[in-house]
């Protein structure tokens, strides 16, 4: 897609299936996220980064996306912490039960 043509993309195994992921890693590509795009390929989704493990108050908006995504918050060993399922243009904020060093979004 060439919204993400200047991401790195990592393939990652979730649940026993491999995806192709669009890295976040920067402020700007993270506040962006899937927002964009009115489409997600099969097997694709986006990983967000952080250099330090986040506080489990910060939210997530599904506010300006159009596809239905789940949002998978993993520790810094790669462990789901919270996962949820949203709605495209959602209200309601989604945010990690727990701590949490990496976001997925498939």
């Amino acid at each position: 897609m060439h919204e993400f043509q200047d991401y790195h993309k990592i393939n990652l195994n979730i649940g026993g299936k491999m995806y192709n992921l669009w890295v976040a890693d920067s402020d700007k590509k993270k506040q962006k996220g899937l927002s964009t795009i009115d489409h997600l390929p099969d097997n694709h989704g986006m990983i967000f980064l952080y250099d330090k493990i986040q506080p489990s108050k910060r939210k997530f908006s599904m506010r300006n996306t159009a596809i239905p995504l789940t949002i998978v918050f993993l520790d810094e060993k790669g462990k789901t912490v919270h996962q949820e399922k949203c709605r495209p243009f959602q209200d309601k904020l989604i945010q990690s039960s727990k701590p949490y060093k990496y976001v997925i979004e498939i």
